[in-house]
């Protein structure tokens, strides 16, 4: 009984149009059609109806953060189990406002607060995805969107949630300058969430970035050009990481929080040994002061 997969992540933005000029202008990323200011910007990286929804609203916040499993039986056995751990779950369907694009699924608050969707059968698109001219492509499919992060009041009270109840996988820990983190895998991607500790004036409940993983190094390369040109705040320039072994940086978002555009992460095969590292990269990724 495991979670499969990330399926996509939703976020209430208070300024639509710089999300757009980050997304659509400078990265060249797919949107469906608005007819109104009032509809969300949805964002394609593959045949899924979208991967990123963006909410305009009066504050920024993280939305929902999707999940999937593979089978309805599975999905109902994580229900259960979300509901003894003391957790109320909502099950959503097509009269539910912002209906799961989905067959079927449940919502829930998880320990920290973040809003979660656990779904199974998750809507394709019969109409391809339109690349732009930056990234070529995007690595989904079964290993599903990439990555997030979150900072936690409790550590080890969400890392057993995780684990115990949402049924991840430990993949290893970075530990260093008293930051720790826990890194969970649900397929053979590296980790789909990892969990951090209070730290670097991060607390609990705090969202801290998304991970999209490009087809090609050069695909980052790009990336990396066109934000640098364009004046686009960094979290962290281009490096490589210890653990996982993407080459990445991190763009700050209009809504404050990262993401991180990357290559090359390590699978998880049958021999793959728990580690823990004292740094979090090999190379570069210098953090940068904003402001």
């Amino acid at each position: 009984m495991s979670i499969a997969r990330l399926g996509a992540f939703a976020v209430t933005v208070t300024d639509i149009d710089a999300w757009q000029h980050l997304l659509v202008d400078l990265l060249e990323l797919d949107v469906r059609p608005r007819t109104s200011p009032q509809d969300p910007l949805l964002v394609r990286l593959d045949d899924r109806h979208y991967r990123v929804a963006l909410y305009p609203g009066s504050i920024d916040e993280i939305r929902r953060v999707t999940w999937e499993v593979d089978t309805p039986v599975e999905l109902h056995r994580l229900a259960e189990a979300v509901t003894a751990h003391g957790i109320a779950v909502d099950w959503v369907g097509d009269d539910t406002p912002e209906p799961p694009k989905a067959q079927s699924a449940f919502r829930f608050d998880d320990p920290d607060g973040f809003p979660t969707e656990v779904v199974v059968g998750a809507l394709s698109e019969l109409s391809p995805v339109t690349q732009g001219g930056v990234i070529s492509g995007f690595v989904t499919g079964d290993l599903g969107l990439g990555h997030v992060v979150y900072m936690c009041k409790d550590y080890p009270a969400s890392v057993d949630f995780y684990t115990a109840v949402l049924g991840f996988s430990l993949t290893d820990y970075i530990v260093w300058d008293g930051a720790d983190a826990t890194f969970l895998h649900c397929n053979p991607r590296h980790h789909s969430l990892a969990l951090m500790n209070e730290c670097f004036g991060f607390r609990g409940g705090d969202f801290n970035h998304l991970m999209i993983e490009t087809a090609t190094l050069d695909d980052v390369g790009r990336a990396y050009d066109r934000i640098c040109g364009a004046g686009i705040d960094l979290k962290m320039t281009l490096g490589r990481h210890t653990n996982d072994g993407v080459t990445s940086f991190y763009l700050t978002t209009p809504s404050g929080f990262g993401i991180e555009i990357g290559w090359g992460g390590d699978v998880i095969g049958e021999d793959w040994v728990v580690k823990t590292y004292d740094a979090p990269a090999r190379w570069g990724h210098a953090v940068q002061k904003v402001g």
